[in-house]
């Protein structure tokens, strides 16, 4: 169990090299990936103006991609999953 108070702090938790995400016959997404990813996304989307408070709608199938953009999101904005 981790102390993590927000989703960022979930997500930097991990060892770089453990995997974060995955799904049956795929390569997992490991944390230094979503890390990476994170910072990404954060960036990405503070260029355009949306931060803490913003809801940012994805439209995606159930899947490792659509729980990568939520919990990614998640830490920059409010994820609305449609």
């Amino acid at each position: 169990m981790t102390d993590a108070t927000t989703m960022r702090d979930l997500i930097n938790s991990g060892a770089d090299e453990d995997a974060a995400i995955g799904a049956p016959g795929r390569t997992p997404l490991t944390y230094g990936g979503l890390k990476n990813l994170n910072a990404d996304v954060t960036e990405r989307l503070n260029n355009l103006g949306i931060g803490r408070g913003d809801r940012v709608a994805n439209v995606q199938p159930n899947g490792p991609e659509m729980a990568s953009a939520f919990v990614t999101v998640a830490s920059a904005a409010t994820p609305a999953p449609l």
